[in-house]
């Protein structure tokens, strides 16, 4: 069974770790468990919530979790990515805030080096793993830039799509469509 063989693969990975005088913090090791249906139905279904338990090396339960954060990107136990999007939405939108209290310049250059350098790196970290399809999210991102490009004095009273145009840049859903692999 795959419970088994990944029990087996912990337990190598522990092994490993004794002989190679690494140790291993036990409390840290979270599970995943992702959903295999979302509907209310199925879901309390008994064959459709069957999770398995694993252990670590020194016997403690490693307890299954919702999300889990590795290299920065959320993964969530639905499979869909709208946590990742909300917190790196938040973090830009944050970010963007302070930049703009900071610099009081309001010019094309300052202000598109600003946005490529700080705000856009937060939108697009490891975009091609967890581009999204949903428009509520795609929308989330569009926000930040549509915010942040708003404050260029040059551009004030045109809409997004023109400003974009103006300053030669593309929309953030065309750019992750444009550099997938």
């Amino acid at each position: 069974m795959d419970k088994d063989s990944l029990q087996e693969d912990l337990d190598c990975i522990a092994e490993w770790s004794m002989k190679n005088k690494m140790e291993l913090h036990g409390e840290k090791f979270e599970v995943l468990n992702y959903k295999l249906n979302s509907t209310k139905g199925l879901r309390n279904l008994l064959f459709t919530n069957e999770f398995y338990l694993y252990t670590s090396s020194s016997g403690d339960i490693i307890n299954p979790v919702d999300f889990v954060k590795d290299l920065g990107v959320y993964l969530a136990n639905d499979a869909s990515w709208s946590l990742h999007i909300n917190t790196i939405t938040k973090e830009a939108k944050r970010l963007a805030g302070w930049v703009l209290g900071v610099f009081k310049d309001r010019s094309t250059r300052t202000m598109m080096t600003l946005l490529k350098s700080l705000v856009r790196p937060k939108l697009e970290y490891c975009s091609p793993l967890w581009s999204s399809v949903k428009v509520g999210d795609i929308q989330r991102l569009e926000d930040i830039q549509r915010y942040f490009t708003r404050r260029i004095k040059e551009f004030h009273g045109m809409d997004y799509w023109e400003r974009l145009w103006h300053l030669k840049i593309m929309s953030l859903q065309r750019r992750r469509e444009r550099y997938m692999i």
